[in-house]
């Protein structure tokens, strides 16, 4: 492997990885931009193969097997906060609940909190507990930084939510896993914090009741509930519970994407996230689940994958394979847009190479 000593000149080396659903034969810490973009550039060169990543925590789809696991924790700086437009701008590496809680300090609210880097929450673009109001990660990327698969540094977006001109690599990004390009630096919108974020298990309250819940999930395991997540001020949080005969408590409803070794998740119209999943209850043997009402996402910890196509053949969506050792399609669907999008974004297929089916 000659091209190693190649990488070892441009960038800080380590050994492999041989264990878990993703394997690389080197492992390359870079220390700056110019450091990712040389890297990339003798991929290129000599025909490797890249996974960029930052904890390797949330690995979705199917095992691949790659070159260079590009590890991108090293880059991990705050770079701008502004309290007076309300934004962050940080470095990819930066743990997204360690900037929640920093940016709380200076009374800004991030309405996102997920177990992983801010990288790894824009490539897999999973609803966070505050997505049934404020969207998926997509929806608060402002602007970012991003490197395409033949080398080329992009920034795409502006600083304000008015920005519309040109290409939006930044939210298109969202949701790809590294497969078209990878995150450098992104700003994500903020808002004020609010007085009180508080909780509550309920059974009748939906999203466009008065009361205006930022979250509303339901969880299945041995038996059904909805949790709804308020924020506002302490006063009418206290008038709402005396007037819906709740007790709350403080905090929001937090999710953990690493549970579970086989997982499915089903994409479907939003609103109708509990008629759809108690549906896969007829197809699967699942042990958990919970859905993001409003967000046509919900998440299914399996027994098996036993029925998962009959499953396919009957939901109003699509099912994709998020963990586990699967033998069939990991995505339900096909995209010829993805093609093309890849010829322009990574012409020569280095990055993730195997991970979509298309």
């Amino acid at each position: 492997m000659d091209w190693v000593s190649e990488v070892e000149r441009v960038t800080k080396v380590s050994e492999g990885n041989n264990k878990g659903v993703v394997k690389w034969e080197i492992t390359a810490i870079p220390q700056s931009y110019e450091e990712v973009r040389n890297i990339i550039k003798i991929a290129n060169e000599r025909k490797l193969s890249i996974y960029p990543y930052s904890l390797n925590s949330h690995h979705i789809g199917p095992p691949i097997s790659v070159n260079i696991g590009l590890n991108l924790s090293n880059l991990n700086k705050i770079i701008e906060i502004s309290d007076e437009d309300f934004y962050v701008t940080a470095q990819v590496g930066i743990k997204v609940n360690e900037l929640y809680n920093i940016l709380k300090n200076r009374g800004l609210f991030l309405p996102a909190y997920y177990n992983g880097s801010l990288g790894g929450f824009l490539s897999t673009n999973l609803p966070t507990p505050f997505s049934s109001f404020y969207g998926y990660p997509k929806n608060l990327i402002l602007m970012a930084k991003i490197i395409t698969g033949d080398g080329i540094i992009v920034k795409s977006g502006g600083k304000t939510t008015k920005f519309s001109s040109g290409y939006k690599l930044h939210k298109l990004l969202s949701g790809m896993l590294g497969w078209l390009g990878i995150y450098l630096e992104a700003t994500l919108k903020a808002y004020p914090y609010p007085e009180v974020i508080v909780t509550a298990e309920v059974k009748s309250i939906n999203l466009t009741s008065k009361y205006r819940p930022i979250s509303l999930i339901y969880e299945r395991e041995k038996e059904e509930k909805v949790i709804a997540t308020f924020l506002g001020f302490k006063n009418a949080i206290e008038k709402m519970e005396r007037e819906l005969g709740i007790k709350t408590v403080n905090g929001f409803y937090t999710i953990d994407y690493s549970e579970g070794e086989n997982v499915v998740s089903l994409h479907i119209t939003r609103g109708r996230e509990i008629e759809e999943v108690k549906k896969a209850y007829e197809y699967l043997s699942i042990r958990k689940t919970f859905c993001i009402i409003g967000t046509g996402y919900c998440r299914l910890v399996l027994n098996s994958f036993e029925g998962l196509e009959k499953l396919r053949s009957s939901i109003n969506g699509y099912v994709v394979v998020e963990k586990g050792e699967y033998s069939g399609d990991y995505w339900g669907f096909r995209s010829t847009t993805l093609h093309r999008l890849k010829n322009a974004l990574d012409p020569n297929a280095i990055l993730c190479p195997g991970l979509y089916i298309t």
